[in-house]
């Protein structure tokens, strides 16, 4: 992909779900992209953070502590900070003093509308900020921040490289994520159904439940299975697109999620994606396409190629730049 010019970038963030985090993900991007990347781990380095008020879960200010880093920091002569999710932020103090030598900071929301309540409070000592959720950047606009930018989820090119059935793997239906007390319904419909493996934390269906799955056993049990189920509830209960579908959509596996009106931006109900209404809609919808394995895998390169047109991360990151005026 081709821009302007080459940008020097401090990124700063933790890789919570390990190689296959979106932090990660996002990370390598901005490195495919030609960009000169300087990484600040804080998974690994967790004395860069000061956490007072003990928030978790993408809830902020966890502040950075530049007073331990800036020596490092002002010797890579970055063009620009990001502060990538997790709450990360520099103190009002700090800020200032970063845009007194030139030094712009791009905060960046993965886990919006949930965080918003915490993040809306500071949001404003960013450079820019950005938000996943499109519910959430109306309500930022609303709340007088004109620092915000939507930009969803996207893909980086890992999850593209075809990979073989690998046996211990294999099912007709995959979920990957963790167990929640409104995701078991269906998985329980699901599991009494078809060959089902379930991936995370919390399911109680221990035949299925095959635990936590990071790097390239997310890989293995995503092209292992023939079909894919996506929940776009939050734990606060929103509706919203999560990285998983785009995850999973990458991977060219039939994707079934709910119906909602923001999934139509990014991929098409019935040519790309499966939507269901019900647990009853979606065990017929399931059988279905396990009957007809054409249809399934041409709606499934569909959603791939989508992907590949118009949502991978380096797509978004330099549409982003662009409208920054950042190259």
């Amino acid at each position: 992909m081709k821009q302007k010019r080459a940008l020097k970038i401090a990124h700063f963030g933790r890789y919570g779900e390990g190689d296959t985090d979106i932090v990660r993900s996002m990370f390598l991007s901005l490195c495919n992209m030609d960009h000169n990347v300087q990484e600040w781990n804080t998974g690994i380095h967790p004395e860069w953070l000061y956490n007072r008020y003990k928030y978790r879960g993408g809830n902020g200010p966890i502040y950075i502590r530049l007073n331990q880093i800036r020596d490092k920091l002002m010797g890579f002569k970055p063009d620009l900070i990001i502060c990538n999710a997790g709450g990360h932020t520099f103190s009002k103090k700090d800020v200032n003093w970063l845009k007194n030598n030139k030094i712009p900071v791009l905060g960046i929301t993965l886990s919006d509308p949930d965080v918003m309540g915490t993040i809306s409070k500071y949001a404003q000592h960013f450079t820019w900020h950005t938000t996943n959720s499109l519910m959430a950047y109306e309500e930022y606009k609303k709340r007088g921040l004109t620092n915000v930018y939507y930009m969803p989820f996207g893909i980086d090119c890992r999850f593209f490289k075809n990979r073989p059935v690998a046996p211990q793997y294999e099912s007709d239906v995959a979920i990957i994520g963790h167990g929640r007390k409104d995701r078991y319904p269906i998985a329980e419909a699901l599991c009494n159904n078809f060959n089902v493996r379930l991936y995370g934390n919390d399911w109680p269906y221990t035949q299925h439940s095959m635990g936590p799955v990071r790097g390239e056993d997310w890989f293995k049990a995503a092209y292992s299975a023939k079909m894919l189920v996506n929940f776009p509830r939050t734990i606060k209960g929103y509706t919203n697109i999560k990285v998983g579908i785009l995850e999973a959509a990458a991977t060219g596996r039939l994707l079934f999620t709910e119906y909602f009106n923001e999934m139509k931006n990014l991929f098409k109900y019935g040519h790309e994606i499966i939507g269901y209404s019900s647990k009853d809609d979606l065990i017929e919808k399931v059988k279905y396409y396990l009957q007809h394995p054409e249809e399934a895998k041409i709606i499934g390169y569909n959603a791939k190629q989508r992907c590949l047109r118009d949502h991978t991360w380096e797509q978004r990151f330099n549409k982003l730049f662009l409208e920054l005026d950042l190259y």
